[in-house]
C-alpha cells in the first residue's frame, strides 16, 4: 500500500550516517540536548581537527595528526607545498576511514605567507561528494 504525505505532515527524517558532537557544545533550543554534527559536517570537522593536530598532541595516540604547523615556518616553495599536500593526503587516508574518494590541492601564496588548501572528498557509504577549503597561515 502506498504511503502518501500530506503537505501538513512532517516529512520523515532520514537517519544520519555519521554523527559527532558540535565543538561549540551548544544546546538544542527545544530538546536541550547537545548539538550534533551529521554526515558531511561531521567529516568536515574531523578533517579540520586532523589538520590542526601535530604529532604527539593526542595522549595515547602520538602518531595522529599532520604536523602542518611546522611547515608554515618553512620557505614557501614547491617542495614545502608538495610536502604539505603529501602530509594531508597521508593523514586523511590513514585516520579518516569515512572518506572514499579524495583529492587535495595546495596552492602557495608567498605574498600573504599562506597556503590555500582545497580538499574534495566523497563519503564511503553514501558516495556524497563535498569540498572543504581552508587557508593555512602562520600566527606569531
Amino acid at each position: 500500500m502506498p504511503y502518501y504525505l500530506n503537505s501538513n505532515q512532517a516529512k520523515p527524517k532520514r537517519e544520519a550516517l555519521y554523527s559527532d558532537l558540535d565543538p561549540s557544545m551548544g544546546m538544542h533550543p527545544k530538546t536541550k540536548d547537545l548539538l550534533v554534527l551529521e554526515d558531511t559536517a561531521a567529516v568536515r570537522r574531523s578533517i579540520q581537527n586532523l589538520l590542526s593536530t601535530a604529532y604527539g598532541e593526542r595522549l595515547f595516540h602520538p602518531d595522529i595528526g599532520a604536523s602542518i604547523r611546522i611547515l608554515l615556518f618553512e620557505p614557501i616553495d614547491a617542495i614545502t607545498t608538495f610536502e604539505m599536500r603529501d602530509r594531508i593526503l597521508d593523514t586523511l587516508r590513514k585516520y579518516e576511514p569515512r572518506i572514499g574518494t579524495l583529492f587535495v590541492d595546495v596552492v602557495a601564496s608567498p605574498d600573504t605567507n599562506s597556503y590555500d588548501v582545497s580538499i574534495e572528498f566523497g563519503l564511503r557509504v553514501s558516495g556524497e561528494k563535498t569540498k572543504f577549503r581552508t587557508v593555512l597561515e602562520r600566527i606569531r
